[in-house]
Formats: C-alpha cells, sequence, structure tokens
C-alpha cells in the first residue's frame, strides 16, 4: 500500500482554523484610525467632507465579476440557476438602491426605516437622502389602546390655521412607530433616532418638543446641505457620483432596448429562443437575432454586445430567465392599469370561456367589461383580457372558486360586478349547478346576459336539424369539401374553375362556418360543377373509382332544382342571422342593440316565411339558365293512411312536388328558427324588463305617457340598489327635454353627460346608464382571446410555463395599454424586484 503523498482533510481543516485564529489576533484596521463621532457636528463634516461617499471606490469589473474587499469575486447564485445564465448574481457595497451587509448578504434599502442598517455607510446615506423621505398615507394599525398613528401628524397646525408639513417625519410600518428621517440618518443613539416612537397619546406633543430641539435642527441643516450638493453635484466625490449615474443610465438605456424587443416580439406572438442561446449563431432565436439587428444601428446595443462578446460571462440580461422575468413584469404592469381602470369605473361586468390547449390543459379565460367615464372627454366601453387560468375542475363549483382566487390575486371585489355571460355550456350556464347560478347567490345584481353570437349559433343548428332536407343539403356540402380537400391535385383541380370563393367545410363551434360553406355555391355552381366534372375525368384516368363514383354523385345531386331552390333560401336566412352575429361581436354593443337587433331577425324571418319562398325561385331561375337545369320537382309518392275501420273516409289530399318541398323543409326551417330564436332569447326578459325603459329618449317619453316610469325606477332601485328611484325619475324628466335630438341611445346620453361636465344634473341617469352599458352582450372578447392562445402555444412550444403564458397573452391583446407603459418605471420595478449585479 502506497503512502500518500498530501495531507489528510483533518489536517488540512487543522490549518485552516489555525490561520482563522492568528486573522483574529490581528488588529482591525480601522484601529489605526479614529473613528468620526456621530454627531450633528460630525455629519455636517461628513456632508461638506470627504465622508461623503469617501469610504466607497468606483467598482472596476474585471472578468465579468465583482472584487470586494480582498480581492475575492463577490456572487450569488439563485436558487436551482446556473451561474453562466443567471445576470443577477452579486450586488456591489456602493450599488443604489441596494447594499452589501457585512456577511456579503445583498438586501434593498426600502422606504421603510425599520430596514435600513443599523450602521449606515455613506454610500447607503446618500442613496436614502437622494430617494427622500416616504410618508405613507391611508389606514394606520390601532394599538392595544385604541389609538393609531394619523395622517394630521405630518402637518405642523399654526394659530392661523394654516399647515405646514413636516417633511422630516415618517412612519415605519414595519415597527408601527413614528421616526425622525434626518435624525436617523445624521443623529447619536438617543431612542427616537434609532428606535422612533409610538406613544400615540403624547405624540402631538412629543413631534413638537423635538422639532425645536438642537440636535434636531442641525440634522435638518446637515440633511439639506448633503441633499443639495448631490442634486448639484457638488460633492467631494462628484467624480465618483457622475460615474455612479453614467453608469446607471447605461445600464438603463440598455434594458430599455431589451425590454422594447420583448414587447415587440410578444406583441405579434413570435418565438423567442431558438435552439442556441449565443450571439452571433446560426439558430439562436427571434431574441437575440433583434439584438444583433439593432447593434447594427444603434450604437448603445452596438457597445454592449461587443463587450458580452468579448466576456462571454459577464452581465448581459440576455438569459431566458431575464426574458421570463421582463415578460412577466410587463405583463403585470398592463394587468395593474387595467385594475386601475375597472376601480375608476366602479362597475364591471365578467365573461369567462374555456378551451383545450395544445398541451390539454383546460384555460380559462377571463376578460372584465367596464364603462370608461372622463368628464369633459367622454365616454368608451372597454372589454379587457387579464389573463390566462389552468381549469383543472370544469365544474361549475371549481370554475367559481378559479374565478374568486383570480379577482383577489387582482383586488376586485365581486359585489361591484354587475354582469356576467358566458357560452351556452351547462358548466357555465346551468340554472342549478352552473357558474351563473353560484355567482347569483354570492351577489344578486350580477345579472347573467347569454353569449348572443352563441345563441344564434344554436338556432342555426337547430333549424339545419329540422327536416331530413336540411340534414341532406349540409350533409352534401361537407361531402364536397371532403372530396376536393382529400389531396393535393384534387384541390388544384379546384383552384383552376372555382376562383372568388372557397369552398368551406362545416363546423359546430365556429359561427361563420355554415354562411360561408353556403356562400361558395350560391355564387359559384356553375364553376363548382365544372371541377366535379373536371374531377371525374381525373379519377376516371387515374382508374380511381371510388373517386369517380362520389364525383358523379355529387354532382348529380347539386344539379337538381330543390337542391338550388335551398341554397339560394338557405344563404337569404344565414346571412341576416350573421350579419346581426358580427354585428353583436363588436365590445361597444350594448344589451339594447341586442334587442333590436335580435327583434329585427324575427321581423326578417316573419316576413320572409310569406314570400320568401317565391323569391328563391326567382333567383335560383337566374342560375339554372346558366347551367341548363331543368326546374322540374321530383315526384314525391303519396303517403296513403291506412283505414282501420270500414266506416272511416278516405281523407287523401293531393298536393303538388312543389307544395309538398315548402310544406316540409322551407315552413318547417323558418318556423323552426322563429320558435327557436324566441324561446333562446326568452331568459333575456328579465334584463329587458328591468333596463327596458332606458333603450332610448323615445322609450323614455312612452314610458311617462303611460305612467309607467314610477314603477320602473322604483323596480331597478329595488333590484340593484345603486341609485334613488325618486331623484332618477325627476333627472329622466328633465333629460327628455334637455337633452338634444341626436342624442338618443344609452351610449349617447351618458357620452353626452359627460362631454358637457352636468353630471351634478343627472346623477342617478348616469349611474344606471352605466349598469346599463356594463353588460355583456357576446362572449367574442373571450374567444379572440383563444386565437391569441393558439398562436402562443404551439406544438414547439407546449411546455411554457403558465405565468409566461398569460403575460404574453397579457401583452399581445391589450397591446394599446402595453404601448401607454413608462419605460423607466418598469425598469425601477425590475431593479426593486431584488438584488442586481448592475446599478439600474
Amino acid at each position: 500500500m502506497k503512502r500518500r503523498n498530501y495531507e489528510s482533510g483533518c489536517a488540512k481543516r487543522r490549518q485552516k482554523a489555525e490561520k482563522r485564529r492568528i486573522a483574529d489576533t490581528l488588529p482591525k484596521l480601522t484601529s489605526f484610525f479614529t473613528p468620526a463621532a456621530a454627531t450633528a457636528a460630525a455629519a455636517a463634516e461628513l456632508a461638506t467632507g470627504s465622508a461623503v461617499g469617501g469610504n466607497d471606490e468606483v467598482e472596476v469589473e474585471e472578468e465579468g465579476g465583482e472584487v470586494g474587499a480582498e480581492g475575492e469575486e463577490v456572487a450569488m447564485e439563485a436558487e436551482g440557476e446556473e451561474d453562466e445564465d443567471e445576470d443577477d448574481l452579486a450586488v456591489s457595497s456602493g450599488a443604489m438602491p441596494f447594499t452589501t451587509s457585512s456577511s456579503g448578504n445583498s438586501f434593498l434599502i426600502g422606504d421603510d426605516p425599520a430596514h435600513w442598517p443599523e450602521k449606515l455607510k455613506d454610500s447607503e446615506r446618500c442613496s436614502i437622502v437622494q430617494k427622500g423621505p416616504v410618508q405613507l398615507r391611508g389606514d394606520f394599525p390601532q394599538n392595544t389602546q385604541g389609538r393609531r398613528f394619523t395622517s394630521t401628524h405630518y402637518f405642523l397646525n399654526m394659530k392661523n390655521g394654516e399647515k405646514i408639513q413636516r417633511s422630516w417625519l415618517v412612519y415605519s410600518k414595519t415597527k408601527d412607530r413614528a421616526v425622525c428621517f434626518c435624525c436617523r440618518l445624521f443623529g447619536d443613539k438617543q431612542r427616537f433616532c434609532t428606535d422612533g416612537t409610538n406613544d400615540w397619546k403624547n405624540v402631538s406633543a412629543f413631534l413638537k418638543e423635538h422639532e425645536k430641539s438642537a440636535d434636531h435642527l442641525a440634522n435638518m441643516a446637515v440633511w439639506r446641505t448633503l441633499q443639495q450638493r448631490l442634486q448639484t453635484g457638488k460633492a467631494i466625490d462628484h467624480v465618483n457620483q457622475e460615474l455612479f449615474v453614467n453608469e446607471v443610465n447605461k445600464w438603463r438605456e440598455i434594458l430599455k432596448r431589451l425590454i422594447a424587443i420583448i414587447t415587440h416580439l410578444a406583441e405579434r406572438n413570435l418565438a423567442f429562443r431558438g435552439h442556441s442561446e449565443k450571439l452571433y449563431e446560426y439558430g439562436n432565436g427571434n431574441f437575440l437575432g433583434q439584438v444583433q439587428l439593432m447593434a447594427q444601428f444603434d450604437p448603445v446595443m452596438r457597445d454592449h454586445v461587443k463587450r458580452v462578446a468579448e466576456k462571454p460571462h459577464s452581465e448581459s440580461y440576455f438569459s431566458k430567465m431575464i426574458q421570463n422575468e421582463i415578460i412577466c413584469l410587463v405583463g403585470s404592469c398592463v394587468t395593474n392599469t387595467i385594475v386601475q381602470r375597472v376601480k375608476k369605473s366602479k362597475y364591471f361586468s365578467v365573461i369567462m370561456d374555456c378551451t383545450p390547449d395544445v398541451s390539454h390543459d383546460e384555460q380559462l379565460s377571463v376578460v372584465l367589461r367596464i364603462v370608461d367615464c372622463n368628464p369633459g372627454e367622454g365616454v368608451s366601453i372597454h372589454e379587457h383580457f387579464v389573463g390566462f387560468l389552468v381549469a383543472e375542475d370544469t365544474t361549475g363549483k371549481g370554475l367559481l372558486n378559479l374565478f374568486l382566487g383570480h379577482l383577489q390575486t387582482l383586488d376586485l371585489d365581486l359585489a361591484d360586478c354587475r354582469g356576467q355571460s358566458y357560452d351556452n355550456g351547462s358548466n357555465m350556464q346551468g340554472k342549478k349547478q352552473g357558474v351563473q347560478s353560484r355567482v347569483l347567490e354570492l351577489n344578486s345584481k350580477a345579472l347573467c346576459v347569454p353569449c348572443a353570437s352563441h345563441t344564434l349559433n344554436l338556432v342555426v343548428g337547430d333549424a339545419a336539424k329540422s327536416s331530413v332536407t336540411a340534414l341532406s343539403f349540409f350533409g352534401l356540402l361537407q361531402r364536397l369539401y371532403a372530396i376536393f380537400s382529400a389531396s393535393v391535385h384534387r384541390w388544384t383541380i379546384l383552384q383552376k374553375h372555382v376562383t372568388y370563393f372557397t369552398i368551406k367545410p362545416l363546423s359546430t363551434t365556429r359561427w361563420e362556418a355554415r354562411v360561408e360553406s353556403v356562400k361558395a355555391v350560391r355564387y359559384q355552381l356553375p364553376e363548382i360543377l365544372d371541377a366535379l366534372t373536371a374531377l371525374r375525368e381525373y379519377a376516371e384516368e387515374k382508374q380511381d373509382s371510388e373517386c369517380a363514383s362520389n364525383a358523379n354523385g355529387i354532382h348529380k345531386e347539386m344539379k337538381k332544382w330543390p337542391f338550388l331552390v335551398s341554397t339560394v333560401v338557405w344563404y337569404n336566412v344565414l346571412f341576416h342571422i350573421n350579419k346581426v352575429s358580427k354585428l353583436l361581436q363588436s365590445p361597444k354593443v350594448s344589451v339594447e342593440v341586442m334587442r333590436r337587433e335580435v327583434l329585427a331577425v324575427m321581423a326578417f324571418l316573419k316576413d320572409y316565411r310569406e314570400d320568401g319562398f317565391n323569391s328563391a325561385k326567382t333567383d335560383a331561375r337566374e342560375i339554372a339558365e346558366k347551367i341548363d337545369l331543368e326546374m322540374a320537382w321530383p315526384e314525391v309518392r303519396q303517403r296513403k293512411k291506412k283505414r282501420q275501420f270500414e266506416y272511416e273516409g278516405r281523407e287523401e289530399t293531393v298536393c303538388t312536388a312543389e307544395e309538398n318541398f315548402r310544406r316540409e323543409f322551407f315552413l318547417h326551417m323558418v318556423d323552426t328558427t322563429l320558435v327557436t330564436v324566441r324561446e333562446r332569447f326568452s331568459n333575456m326578459e328579465g334584463v329587458f324588463e328591468l333596463y327596458g325603459f332606458l333603450y332610448s329618449t323615445d322609450q323614455m317619453q312612452n314610458v311617462m305617457q303611460g305612467k309607467e316610469l314610477d314603477e320602473c325606477c322604483h323596480r331597478l332601485e329595488k333590484k340593484m340598489n345603486d341609485i334613488d328611484a325618486e331623484d332618477l325619475k325627476q333627472e329622466i324628466i328633465h333629460a327628455v327635454k334637455a337633452f338634444p335630438l341626436h342624442v338618443s341611445s344609452p351610449f349617447q346620453m351618458l357620452d353626452y353627460v359627460y362631454r358637457e361636465n352636468i353630471l351634478d344634473t343627472y346623477p342617478n341617469l348616469s349611474i344606471a346608464l352605466r349598469l346599463l352599458l356594463s353588460l355583456p352582450v357576446t362572449v367574442a372578447s373571450g374567444e379572440r382571446s383563444f386565437s391569441s392562445l393558439k398562436r402562443l402555444k404551439t406544438y414547439l412550444r407546449s411546455t411554457m410555463s403558465q405565468d409566461r403564458l398569460s403575460a404574453l397573452a397579457v401583452i399581445s391583446i391589450e397591446h394599446e395599454i402595453t404601448k401607454t407603459l413608462d419605460m423607466d418605471s418598469v425598469i425601477t420595478k425590475f431593479a426593486e424586484a431584488k438584488a442586481r449585479r448592475v446599478r439600474l
């Protein structure tokens, strides 16, 4: 056995302990100097002399690290992250607004004096003075005696009634104490200078006594002197201060460009990363590609990229963790802006819808509808997207709990919700266990408005199943799309003949699927027939008997008079329903518009039932002449009823084939549509009855003439309890006479009130109109968010975290708010989030 030629671990530990013991016996460096006394005079000398930043030298980067007092690199490795990917590793002793304790742990210098170090360094003191005192407002906690600190203590009351602000007084929320700002920075070890006071019973007398003391006045003078010198750059270390400011400005400019690149990619739903994360390497992704492109023309980014390329391990803020952090931060800023708008508007409505993503997670989209009112500017209606939530429990109870938790995160109150709208799913719309019923149990004022577009889609679906002829018609359209989309060659044949409208497949979820499918056949039937003939010939050449047979069969079915008439009838009905559906998808549409348009659809169907069949035959005759189609109805064998008894008469009604088609298909389809529209919108009668008298000035006048205004006002007050019925009645009577003729709809009335600054004349009427306009009509905004979800979370980006996905969706959908963000405030929040290696 060979003898080892190196020392054992025990011996090494013993030597290390001996070296530490010897080092502890050596005198400290500060023992060779006389420490400055922490008095007001010494503090004054500190502010005007070498104490201002004198002990802190400008940091010099070496090999991407920061060198501490002993020449060792100071670094902090984030939990679970590698050194080379983390940009925020170490904090210098002179960095602002961060500091480093003697143990090497970095922490923030916040606004609360309780969080300040007991022994402040010069750089820390300068940082605090530059930031200035922050006086908290709002509710303060009570002590055991029921007393508390109040905001009135921030002011000195004079005998003549004037108030002078005590700029030196701050409140420590952590310790529940009042602290003197300047004495805490420059004072001695007195209790009020370090801990403050919480004797709220005698605090007024104590503050008067303290602000007249000599020590306080001296500390105030030192504070003002230091503050002035720092602002004017006349401190003794002004050179260091200039270097410090230049370094901070450089990094802030770099971050502005990086945030601009990130928001640019997020707004367009583009991927950030590639298979490489190195600069100037092929396939390094869109983010680094944009950085490289900007470096070609921007000197700030060019210098930064050059430095990173020379020192790969230096701080760059290009890592994936920084990308995620900035994405979440910008998304949070956008969401906070939306929440501020919602709180300003007070009332809001919720729109929710669910869909599975590519990772098979059920994503719940949450949209808030508000009425934004600005005196002197007018009124605008917005529907804001506030995030995606993973719904593990898709029952009504699970979705409600998920939504309530999100409201709590946003600091919004469900009591201010005045409306809700969902699709017609049972978990959302159920009368007993659905989300809408559970929300109504918590807040009876949150009226439920079913999605009008979903409802109209269900109406069309019911009409399509009304008869065998209707089922066969849409089945034939689906077969037409299937035969051409089966291969590239078949689709090429179709494109050679059909040049304007492409044939579309049917879908139960896409609201325009049926009308788009019928539209292509309605206006291009001759071309489609030619394409079927060419497809049959192509299939015969390829000896594809199945394709040839299907093409020939579809061609024969489509070249029949009943099919042509059905096409015209279906397109006329679907066109009017789809026009209303698209109109109602706008966020600016309100309930009275939905009521008017639904009644218009019902009126059209009633008129079309009378003369629509003859007009459809006239339009079909023009197409039939182009394709030489025989305008004849196929004979249908009359059904004979078997007589059960001999005394029964022979009641055999003889009708023509045309009359049979009209009765079995046309009338049945129109009647089914009429009945379905009436039934599915019947649950809106409660909303119409509650707000119907506010739909227009004409409606208000009719209610006044019918002497029903008092009843309507009291009904609204009893249900919503947000207005005074008697005052609302008088305001409506005055508004009908005072409003101009062009002001009629609820939106125009409310906009007129705010533009003309007459809110004090119509306070209750404005609240009632805000409640009406805040009700959603469709969930189209939620459906649009699913389009962004599909572009964001693709097959190649399926492992994206939920926070990143929701933040990217918020930035993309609410891109108008994203463009209004103050990048300086975003960078400040980014710097305050945690300790950074660089100064921001």
